[in-house]
């Protein structure tokens, strides 16, 4: 349907929001984009209305009325990201134009629900080949997201009294992922608050239903079995089968779970149980199975792939080294060039020790052939050549002891001079007896002679240091995971067990600049410490460039609140939060969700 400025409110303020246009139906009633003007601008929300003329007879209407007014009055109790939020309900008159409200007969009963901006799943999945790493691990974030949530309205934590919150209609189409990859449950207009309803109205999404409810059984179980159903969906592309056999079948022929044993395939399927108490109570455990398989899987397939990739080295010798002489005449036996890379000396040894002024004991025919060129002998005296080698190593070795000896005989000699000035010394003061002489030898002793300088060797350019990485301030810094003995772990290097906020941001808060940070709009990302951390330090607040001046972030220990607080935009916190104790650690951000609005929590540090 497309607005020709339709209206729907309640009967005190019958206009209260405009029809935009049909976005879908939801069990017996139909879904609009509506709008609401408030402050001088107009906001979206979505507006669920059941007609009257849609039901048999005014009983039925009445009893539905009652149970649609109780359901969404508890549904306003429920508030979690991953959840959309309950405006309001009411009875009114049914849609109409402005000012005709009073002209028309019958009753609506209208549920008014957040506006979630994004995709459902169909669309978001339709624009994913799964083809990459990074688009599987979005699927699986999601799965994780959507698990958590239920298991939650399923354990009775949702509403005060601890009831059970079940969708009752759980599909791709109900559930809506935004920019910033948060998945939230939509649509809960069939949600049935107890254990096991029955209702007379049986509707469903074929291929998510579970066989109970066609026989008007809504449960917990049946939200499993459809979120197993979804879990197939987005892992394959393709719409789940009909009935729980085909879908078990198809899901086991998948690529990522046809290589598993019986047992864990078996495991795994048992989301699919005809009978829903064999079907797995926690989701979120479910989950940890499905991440195994794929995640060995995956890893297994890429190591075949790597090491069909790249071949093992041949078995072949390395190349010799180019030889530092010139190359041998052809007549020269084989037996001699392994010799001269030993023996040869490089181009530059005649600089140390030029043959004219050595006097080496070697053979004429030796000393002959090496002022010639430095190079090796004629092929008749090839044999002979190795022999000028060991001389010329008697030669640097000789230079350098050389050089020693006379840096031994100059010292012994400074430090004779010295003695001898000293014995002067003593001398002059006893025969003048005053403190004349004293002063003239402490003259004399002022410039006494330094040490010979020792020769610094060349520095090499191997021993230029290397310059540092640069620091890029406009790069984000990725944390390094930590060690087992680590007395600190930075929350960013951890891997979630549900939910997330992504990779390391760079934020800046007050002008001041973090290199690494959570930054989101909204979302919550839970984590295994294992009850080995004391405390989490962090700096929260709101990015300078955040349109939203304010938002929320929550830190709770094993579902016990422990730190909760509004940050605003140039006001940054720093806090500790004392975790001892604590198993699975919750983060949560709360706050208006656009492309420009972004809670910050800055360099979340555990420490021991």
């Amino acid at each position: 349907m497309t607005s020709q400025n339709l209206h729907i409110g309640p009967d005190s303020a019958a206009d209260r929001y405009r029809l935009l246009r049909s976005i879908g139906r939801g069990g017996e009633a139909v879904l609009y984009l509506a709008e609401i003007e408030l402050a001088g601008g107009s906001e979206p929300v979505v507006v669920k209305v059941l007609d009257s003329k849609t039901t048999i007879t005014p009983d039925v209407f009445d009893r539905i009325s009652q149970k649609w007014n109780e359901q969404a009055e508890l549904l306003r109790f429920v508030h979690r990201p991953g959840v959309v939020g309950v405006r309001e309900h009411f009875e009114g008159p049914p849609i109409h134009r402005p000012g005709e409200s009073s002209t028309l007969t019958g009753r609506a009963l209208v549920l008014v629900m957040n506006h979630v901006d994004g995709l459902d799943l169909r669309d978001w999945r339709a624009e994913r080949t799964l083809a990459t790493a990074a688009e599987r691990r979005e699927v699986m974030r999601t799965l994780e997201q959507l698990a958590d949530v239920l298991d939650w309205l399923h354990s009775g934590k949702a509403t005060p009294s601890g009831r059970q919150v079940i969708h009752g209609d759980l599909s791709p189409g109900n559930v809506m992922v935004d920019a910033h990859g948060q998945a939230t449950l939509v649509d809960f207009g069939l949600s049935k608050l107890t254990a096991d309803h029955q209702t007379a109205e049986v509707w469903f999404t074929q291929g998510y239903a579970a066989p109970e409810v066609f026989e008007g059984k809504r449960t917990p179980g049946a939200d499993r079995y459809a979120f197993g159903a979804i879990a197939y969906f987005l892992l394959s592309g393709e719409s789940p089968p009909s009935t729980p056999e085909l879908l078990t079948q198809a899901l086991i022929r998948l690529p990522q779970f046809a290589v598993l044993d019986a047992e864990q395939r078996a495991r795994i399927a048992s989301i699919y149980a005809a009978d829903p108490l064999k079907r797995p109570v926690n989701l979120a455990g479910w989950m940890k199975d499905i991440r195994r398989a794929v995640v060995s899987t995956t890893s297994s397939t890429s190591q075949r792939v790597v090491q069909d990739a790249v071949p093992a080295p041949p078995l072949v010798p390395p190349a010799p080294p180019k030889p530092v002489a010139p190359p041998q005449q052809p007549s020269q036996p084989p037996a001699t060039p392994p010799a001269q890379p030993v023996y040869a000396p490089p181009p530059t040894e005649p600089v140390y020790a030029p043959p004219p002024i050595e006097p080496a004991p070697t053979p004429p025919p030796v000393q002959a052939s090496v002022p010639q060129g430095y190079g090796p002998a004629p092929a008749a005296e090839s044999r002979t050549e190795p022999a000028p080698a060991p001389p010329r190593k008697k030669r640097r070795t000789g230079l350098v002891l050389g050089a020693l000896l006379t840096v031994l005989v100059l010292a012994a000699a400074a430090l004779a001079g010295m003695e001898l000035l000293k014995d002067k010394d003593k001398e002059a003061s006893n025969n003048a007896g005053g403190d004349q002489p004293t002063s003239s030898a402490s003259a004399s002793v002022s410039p006494s002679p330094s040490p010979t300088p020792t020769p610094t060797p060349t520095p090499t350019p191997s021993a230029t240091p290397s310059p540092s990485p640069s620091t890029d301030p406009t790069v984000a810094v990725s944390p390094t995971p930590p060690g087992p003995n680590s007395k600190e772990a930075s929350l960013l290097a951890l891997e979630p067990l549900r939910g997330g906020f992504g990779s390391a941001e760079a934020a800046k808060m007050d002008t001041k600049r973090f290199n690494a940070a959570f930054i989101a709009c909204r979302g919550t990302a839970e984590y295994d410490i294992n009850k080995d951390w004391v405390a989490l330090d962090f700096t929260a607040g709101m990015d300078d460039s955040s349109f939203a001046k304010s938002g929320q972030i929550i830190v709770s220990g094993d579902d016990i609140e422990l730190f909760s607080e509004s940050v605003e935009r140039g006001k940054p916190v720093t806090r500790t939060v004392n975790v001892t104790g604590v198993l699975i650690l919750r983060v949560e951000f709360r706050g208006s969700c656009s492309d420009s609005n972004k809670v910050v929590m800055a360099s979340p540090t555990l420490r021991r």
